[in-house]
């Protein structure tokens, strides 16, 4: 076991001495970080769907109706005049009472701003739909031959009787991954997938090239001990972007990552099967180009179809299923329930599973393909 360290530390200690190491690992990544975190970031001003009510009703009615629009999840402001700037705004008209005591048909007006949030504008649709749907259910218990004008000094019964509640579907998503808590975990994954490939290929390549490995193997290391400490040095070498990352991640862009332990574990398993593809990578490719067009080419495959790009929650069923065949995915599956769903080991243990699958398939054909000698 102690061979095996030796070998695994010494191949990160020979890493990190490249100069281009850090660039690879730490520049090169956070551009990206920038780029796509501000691009996906959300909206957080308008993250509680923020409602403004121009209420220019002149008589109760309006004011009762604002009434049954406030909710936990509603940002609600009420104005008697129309605002310079809002997300979204419904307008009350000023016959808005009128209407309802000549039980007239009402047209309210809702405006939005090109930059609000869609999710966060459902939400207070829903909303002014289940205020109506109150509303004129306490209109038609009330009794329609009635004075409407009596309403108000009527007997409670016939106020506040209708409870419309929204519940959807088990397994719904309610909220779609974005911003820097999206973005970083998906860098992370696509650049250990890349760096760990090119490095550990290439290491692996030019080893046996030069005969480092015979003369390894020719010591007092058995074959067992020489592939481990390779395998090891791969690992390592993931886990050391994974930490520059998930530090920078926590210090500049105050990275949530739901439960430490969770998120630790699956960057470990997934670390784990891109150490075994990269040894196979570097047993059957003999040129060092080849091995970084392919390692570049297969990272950003996975990526863009395990959701490092883009959120999987929210592209088709058909590509989501192909994304399937990525372990970026079950990668990124982790870290979505885990940060943004709050699940817990219950929900990702089938992920770790299928990861660990992966892993087997990988470290077969590495163990199949891997030469001491050209």
């Amino acid at each position: 076991m102690k061979k095996i360290w030796h070998i695994g530390f010494l191949d990160l200690k020979l890493t990190v001495k490249d100069k281009a190491f850090f660039f690879w690992m730490l520049a090169f990544p956070l551009v990206f970080i920038l780029i796509f975190g501000n691009l996906f970031q959300g909206n957080k001003t308008d993250a509680k769907a923020a409602l403004t009510v121009l209420n220019r009703d002149q008589g109760k009615w309006g004011a009762y109706f604002v009434e049954k629009l406030k909710a936990p999840g509603i940002e609600l402001a009420v104005e008697t005049e129309e605002p310079k700037e809002y997300f979204r705004m419904l307008v009350i008209p000023t016959d808005f009472s009128a209407k309802i005591e000549r039980r007239a048909a009402q047209t309210l007006q809702l405006k939005k701003d090109s930059a609000a949030s869609l999710q966060a504008g459902a939400v207070a649709e829903t909303k002014i739909a289940q205020a109506m749907v109150k509303l004129i259910a306490e209109l038609i218990i009330y009794g329609n031959q009635r004075d409407i004008k009596a309403f108000f000094n009527a007997r409670s019964p016939y106020r506040d009787l209708i409870q419309v509640r929204t519940r959807l579907p088990e397994g719904t998503i309610t909220k779609v991954p974005s911003g820097f808590d999206h973005v970083i975990p998906g860098i992370l994954v696509q650049f250990v997938m890349m760096m760990v490939l090119i490095y550990g290929g290439i290491s692996v390549m030019e080893d046996r090239k030069h005969r480092v490995l015979a003369r390894i193997l020719y010591s007092s290391a058995s074959f067992a001990e020489l592939f481990g400490g390779k395998f090891l040095g791969r690992v390592l070498m993931g886990l050391l972007q994974s930490a520059i990352l998930i530090t920078a991640g926590l210090l500049f862009f105050h990275l949530n990552l739901g439960s430490i332990w969770l998120s630790g574990l699956n960057i470990l398993v997934f670390t784990i099967a891109m150490a075994a593809l990269s040894i196979f990578v570097g047993s059957v490719l003999k040129k060092e180009e080849l091995i970084v067009g392919v390692s570049v080419l297969t990272a950003n495959v996975f990526a863009a179809l395990g959701g490092c790009w883009w959120p999987a929650e929210i592209v088709p069923p058909a590509f989501r299923a192909l994304g399937m065949a990525s372990p970026a995915y079950w990668a990124m599956d982790v870290f979505h329930q885990v940060i943004f769903f709050g699940k817990g080991f219950a929900a990702v243990w089938p992920n770790f599973l299928v990861l660990l699958g992966f892993t087997a398939v990988f470290m077969a054909l590495a163990l199949r393909f891997f030469k001491i000698e050209e």
